[in-house]
Parts: C-alpha cells; structure tokens; sequence
C-alpha cells in the first residue's frame, strides 16, 4: 500500500490525465477517420490545401495583395478569442485533492504550461498560415514575426485566463455582459498597439511587457481562488467532450434544455388582466407563455421593426393599407401560435365553450398587435407629418381595435372541433 501511493506524484498524476485526455480524444477521431475519409478527403484536401499554399508564396492572388493590413492583423484575433485555460480538475479531486492545495497547485501549473504551450502552436499555425500576406506581400522581416508571434501569444493567455474566471465568479445575463465587455476590451487593446506601433519590433516592446505583467497577474489571481473548483470542472467535462459533439452533432438527435431559472420577463405569476372570465383566463395564459419564450419575441421584434420602416418608406397615402396588411400578416401569425398553444395537451384537456375560445383568440389578436399598430401610426406619421403626425398613433390602433373584432374566429374553431 504505501508502494502504491509512494507511486503517486503531483507529476505523475498530471501525466495521466493528460495521457488519458488524448487517448480519448485519439479514439473519437478515429472512428470518423478511417482510410476511405483518408483516401478520398483529407489527402486530396491537403495536397491542393499546400499547393495552392506554395503558389501564394510565389504568385500571390489580387485579392491578397489588395488586402490591407488591418484585416490581416484581425485575423489573429482568432486565438486570443478562442483560447481556454486548461485545469484538469476532475469530480473526485473534491474528495482527496481540494483540501491539499500543494496538489491542486501543482496540476493547475502544469496545467498552465500545457495551455501556454498549446497556445503557441496555435499562434504559430496561424501565422504560417499567414506568411504569404506578411511576408510575400508586405515583406516583413523575421525579428518583426517573433515579436507579433510573442504578442499574439500573451494576448491569447490573458483571454484564456480571463474567460476562466469570468466563468467562476458570474452567472447568467451578467455572465454574457461581462465576457461580452471584457473581449471587446481586450480586442480594442490588442489591436491598438499592432495598428499604431506596429512598424518596427521594438515598438511592440512595451506592449509584451505591459501584457505579461497582466498575464501574471491573473495567473496569480487564478492560483489564489478559492470558489473556481465546480467551474474548472465543467469546463474541463466539455473540453474533454468537444471533439465527440463536433463529430455527432448531425447524428444524435438533441433533446431540449430544460430550464429551471425564471424567465427574464413577467417573473412572477401576476395577473395582467382584471377580469376573471374564462376568455381572458385562457388570453392571458396565452399571452404570458408568448412574451416569455425569446424566440417568439426575437420574431416579433424584428417583423414589426420591418414593417415599420416599409410603413414610414411608403407615400402617405398608401401608408395606411400598408399597414392595416401588415396587422393582417402579424395576426395570422399570433393566431398560429394561439392554435398550437391550443393544441397543447394541457389546454386540451379542458372542454372550451365556443365563446371562449372566440374571444381569448380575439384577445390575444389585439393585445399582440396593438404594440405593432402603434408603432405604424407613431412612425408612419413622424416621416409623412412631422412630430403632429406622431398623433396618428391613436388611430392607428382604433383602426386594428376594429379590424380585431370583425375578423372572423370560424376558422379559429374548426382544429378544436376536429379533435372532439
């Protein structure tokens, strides 16, 4: 027994993680790569891949040499976005390894280094992939890529670290502002000094000084965290799963999410209607479940900001045909969606009168056009009137008020009596 945990070393343990990792990730691609996929993709691939290579170098095309430089400096930017801090944290180290900060240490240095090395092959590869525009076209010097090289690679470690933490110390919406923010930052950042000093090496020196100081300091940080543990081993659970769902992502088919969070809109189940009739019971239930599934209002949102500039565009004449076809076209599709709400089994096992389908459709038509409606009016009369013609606002939904009421709900009834 003590041979066997004599065996066991910060080291070692590390080596066959690792050793594990590609031993899992080798598998994967092996099942998608036999000798056909050799044969008849990947062999052709990189034959024409490096000759069309090689013929750049000599005979560079027009579009590249009409290029500028900024694009090609841009294109870096692809590894200080995509880069991801490896930890190689696992479950079971909560048991035995967490309480020993030597051990954990130890791995998430070593982890760092196998991220930094893995970071600077991929600088690497882009910048080789990059030399017939930097070197055939603009003829830079060797000294000036071993500079970009070594900036690109400490840019790629801040984002690597930082993205990291960023996923530790927040959660849900303020998760995506925070990374949102902090890669606009960090790209605004990188590519200021490759734009404006960028024409000797020695310009980029102080640029890699400033970046490796804030390269360690965040190091530092993640060292001394003490509440990244269950987000080093998520990350760590989907880097090790990456290469399988690349290669079935077409083949398995997924099944939805289920969410237990709130939602971001109308969080609590208040009600939005006064009245306790049954119509409006059944409208509001309908109403809340539209305007709390984002795709719904993503469509939404963008057709009526659509047709509204189709409306504030037109001659004003025509302006309100226009729009009352544009309610007409939005209210076929809000009705689509009351009848597959309608259709759904929990409403179906309720015996609707007629007349209460008939006017929570009606409801729900109007309350989910009306917005749309007045925003034709307030546009459509801005750019036809003036501010004056912001009043139109008030007819505009008088106008789909009555157009509501008239539409007929024969049509609307016709799926429920069908399943009677």
């Amino acid at each position: 027994m003590k041979d066997a945990l004599g065996y066991w070393r910060i080291g070692t343990l590390f080596r066959c993680r690792l050793r594990r990792f590609w031993t899992e990730q080798w598998k994967a691609w092996r099942t998608a790569l036999d000798w056909t996929v050799w044969v008849y993709f990947v062999l052709p691939l990189l034959w024409i891949g490096g000759g069309t290579y090689v013929d750049w170098w000599h005979h560079p095309p027009d579009w590249l040499t009409r290029l500028p430089m900024v694009s090609g400096e841009r294109l870096t930017l692809a590894v200080v976005f995509f880069g991801r801090l490896r930890t190689f944290a696992e479950e079971a180290d909560v048991l035995f390894l967490l309480p020993r900060r030597r051990w954990m240490s130890g791995i998430l240095t070593r982890g760092m280094a196998y991220t930094a090395l893995s970071l600077l092959v991929m600088s690497a590869l882009v910048y080789v992939l990059m030399l017939p525009f930097f070197v055939a076209v603009h003829h830079f010097p060797a000294a000036q890529l071993l500079v970009m090289l070594a900036y690109t690679w400490i840019g790629a470690g801040i984002g690597a670290v930082s993205r990291n933490l960023i996923e530790a110390r927040f959660g849900g919406l303020r998760k995506w502002f925070v990374k949102t923010a902090t890669m606009l930052m960090l790209a605004a950042a990188y590519l200021a000094p490759l734009v404006l000093l960028g024409g000797t090496p020695m310009d980029l020196l102080a640029p890699i000084i400033a970046g490796a100081a804030v390269l360690f300091g965040l190091l530092r940080a993640k060292l001394r965290a003490r509440d990244t543990f269950e987000s080093d081993v998520r990350q760590e659970q989907l880097a090790r799963l990456a290469s399988t769902q690349l290669l079935l992502r077409n083949v398995i088919e997924r099944r939805p999410r289920i969410k237990l969070s709130r939602p971001a809109v109308l969080r609590r189940s208040n009600r939005i209607f006064k009245r306790f009739s049954g119509d409006t019971i059944l409208a509001e239930m309908i109403v809340k479940a539209f305007i709390r599934r984002l795709p719904l209002v993503r469509m939404w949102f963008f057709f009526t900001l659509a047709s509204t500039a189709a409306v504030a565009l037109s001659p004003a004449i025509l302006q309100p045909f226009i729009a009352v076809a544009f309610m007409l076209l939005l209210s076929t599709w809000v009705i689509s969606h009351w009848r597959g709400m309608i259709a759904e089994p929990f409403f179906r096992q309720f015996r609707w009168q007629d007349a209460v389908l008939r006017g929570s459709a009606g409801r729900v038509r109007f309350w989910l056009v009306a917005p749309a409606a007045a925003f034709f009016g307030l546009f459509g009369g801005l750019s036809a009137y003036g501010p004056v013609g912001m009043l139109e606002i008030v007819p505009g939904v008088l106008i789909w008020l009555l157009l509501s009421k008239f539409i007929t709900s024969s049509m609307l009834l016709r799926m429920d009596r069908e399943g009677e």
